[in-house]
């Protein structure tokens, strides 16, 4: 699913609904912005060192998310999405410049392109989904 796309297509009085308890739907928003950039800032790093991004050496992103949200609060959606599309294409640039095949080639390397068995982006806009169909 095409995040960027599924978000521009939300109407004006769905961003403030809630999703969780903690966050509404601009802040599920923000969360992805966030991820989308640690993804593009956190690639060539990797390549340069071999050392894993921080993001797979834990499983508590909850510092992160308090960061993000906060970082992003002032945001107004439009803003939050030329973010995402920004980061996309600078993550997008990378993977070209290093060879997809390349990275391909390397072990657990789905954090770059959202894979695995329940890609994040695609958990995040389900639970958007729920929270905005009518029960």
């Amino acid at each position: 699913m095409d995040a960027l796309e599924y978000f521009k297509n939300l109407k004006p009085e769905d961003w403030d609904k809630p999703v969780t308890e903690k966050w509404r739907v601009k802040d599920v928003l923000s969360h992805l912005v966030g991820w989308e950039r640690e993804v593009a800032v956190e690639l060539p790093k990797y390549f340069e060192t071999k050392v894993n991004p921080w993001f797979m050496e834990t499983d508590d992103y909850s510092d992160f998310n308090r960061r993000i949200q906060g970082e992003f609060s002032g945001h107004s959606p439009e803003a939050l999405l030329a973010e995402l599309a920004k980061w996309g294409k600078v993550r997008d640039t990378e993977i070209e410049r290093l060879g997809e095949a390349n990275i391909r080639k390397m072990p657990h390397m789905d954090w770059i392109f959202d894979e695995g068995a329940e890609p994040h982006f695609d958990h995040h806009i389900a639970q958007v989904r729920s929270a905005l169909s009518p029960n």
